[in-house]
């Protein structure tokens, strides 16, 4: 599987230094010792040291003092990669990805190992591609960027719990397990309005999810990609307010890879969409909480360069 909008455009050149970004509550952090020593045992020397929490320093290590550039090294699951991205959006600095986090969706669509060693090692032998972003534009704000998905209703609750430094101390893996009995106990539904292909939809949903990397769902894989796996669009899952055991037959659907629709549970695939409401919809980005909604999302074709495992042979998302 590859990521949407991937393709390769040049070889690895690292230069030997590096910034690491830290999320000190990934849910497979105890991997990062090891995958430091990979590194420094290739050659790569971690320059600076930062922690997600103080992500605004982050332009100011992007150079060394001869003004090269240094390649920067997310560790987490896909908030911490997500919230590094949009740092990197546009500009000329690689993106180098250690999953250490519970789904790592993002990784998963563009097949860099989940082991933190393998990891490690393909960042010294990998290949530099360029991914797509989504960008969310909201009135009165800067824009927002997503290297996986953005998502409203039931992953909010579940954000709101998942997130929360205190239960993942005391609960650790097991925090998912009751942010998703909790987000699943009484899903509340919401109505909005979607604006795309110069059509509006208006819709009662429990879940909406604008998603830019085509692969959902942590260890089950699933990509809802379909016969169009590099055309820089957006897909979009909108999940109505209908019975449990029809959402649950759509996850089969996609877990066994059938492309067949299922009442209640809408797919677009879409440059741009809109999305209004009359009362302001909380919003998680990568899985983290980003205020809320109305807002305009979008597909930001090649906008991210990321150190990616390299290809033995041209597939269909490459050129």
């Amino acid at each position: 599987m590859a990521g949407g909008g991937m393709r390769a455009v040049s070889a690895l050149h690292l230069p030997p230094e590096a910034v690491l970004v830290v999320s000190p509550h990934a849910g497979n952090s105890r991997g990062l010792p090891r995958a430091r020593r990979v590194l420094e045992k290739r050659g790569m020397l971690v320059a600076e040291e930062l922690y997600i929490q103080h992500i605004d320093r982050l332009p100011q290590l992007l150079r060394t003092a001869t003004g090269e550039p240094r390649p920067v090294i997310a560790t987490g699951g896909d908030g911490t990669i997500g919230t590094v991205a949009g740092c990197l959006a546009s500009s000329d600095s690689l993106l180098g990805i250690l999953p250490l986090g519970t789904g790592d969706d993002f990784a998963r669509s563009l097949d860099i190992p989940l082991n933190p060693r393998r990891a490690a090692e393909q960042l010294t032998t990998g290949e530099i591609s360029s991914v797509d972003l989504g960008r969310l534009t909201r009135a009165g704000r800067r824009p927002a960027y997503f290297a996986h998905a953005a998502t409203v209703g039931l992953n909010v609750d579940f954000a709101k719990l998942a997130t929360r430094a205190s239960l993942r101390a005391r609960l650790g893996r097991l925090t998912y397990l009751a942010a998703a009995a909790y987000a699943l106990r009484e899903p509340v539904p919401f109505k909005c309005a979607l604006q795309h292909d110069g059509v509006v939809d208006e819709l009662m949903l429990l879940q909406l999810a604008v998603i830019s990397a085509p692969v959902i769902g942590g260890s089950l894989g699933l990509n809802i990609r379909g016969p169009y796996p590099d055309d820089h669009r957006l897909d979009v899952l909108a999940v109505e307010a209908v019975p449990p055991l029809r959402v649950l037959r759509a996850g089969i659907f996609l877990l066994l890879g059938i492309k067949r629709p299922v009442a209640g549970v809408g797919a677009l695939h879409v440059d741009r969409l809109a999305v209004d409401s009359q009362h302001p919809l909380g919003l998680a980005l990568d899985g983290e909480l980003d205020g809320t909604l109305p807002g305009e999302f979008e597909s930001l074709p090649g906008a991210l360069r990321v150190i990616t495992p390299r290809r033995l042979q041209t597939g269909p998302c490459a050129r």
